[in-house]
């Protein structure tokens, strides 16, 4: 199977615990008891100077709260390789209409080191698998949004 970090593959996330859901700035979060998969397509690494610690990419497939919104999961073990990987039960997960950015206050495994802008948002923990492979997806490396060069390994 083709590893996490191929821009094109398909990845199942599955959450391992109750969501963690806020619907609007005026609401307050819920816990929301649903460990129902979605899947997203890898587009690109979350990088902080040169420290890659997760990849995100659309949602493509799972419950209607997903559709239209963009999932960034972020490594919760120290020395993941995910550009040879192509699971992990220890990823975090944020789902939102943006890509996450760090919040160096804390460190990006903390749940409060990443950050979403805009609404709703969605977070957790789970297990991240790939289940599929676009055609022309690249091996190993994920890529930038803007341009879509992949990234040489760190």
């Amino acid at each position: 199977m083709a590893a996490l970090a191929t821009v094109g593959a398909l990845v199942r996330v599955t959450p391992l615990d109750d969501l963690q859901y806020w619907a609007a700035p005026e609401s307050a979060w819920e816990f929301v008891d649903d460990r129902t998969p979605f899947v997203f397509r890898v587009e690109g690494w979350l990088e902080d100077g040169h420290i890659s610690y997760g990849l995100h990419g659309p949602v493509v497939d799972g419950p209607q709260r997903y559709r239209g919104l963009w999932c960034s999961i972020i490594t919760r073990v120290d020395g993941s390789n995910w550009r040879v990987e192509s699971s992990s039960f220890q990823a975090g997960f944020k789902v939102g209409p943006s890509v996450v950015v760090r919040d160096h206050r804390h460190d990006f495994r903390h749940p409060e080191g990443t950050t979403l802008d805009g609404y709703p948002q969605m977070s957790r923990f789970g297990a991240v698998e790939v289940v599929a492979t676009a055609p022309d997806a690249k091996p190993g490396a994920a890529a930038d949004r803007r341009g879509m060069t992949a990234f040489p390994g760190v």
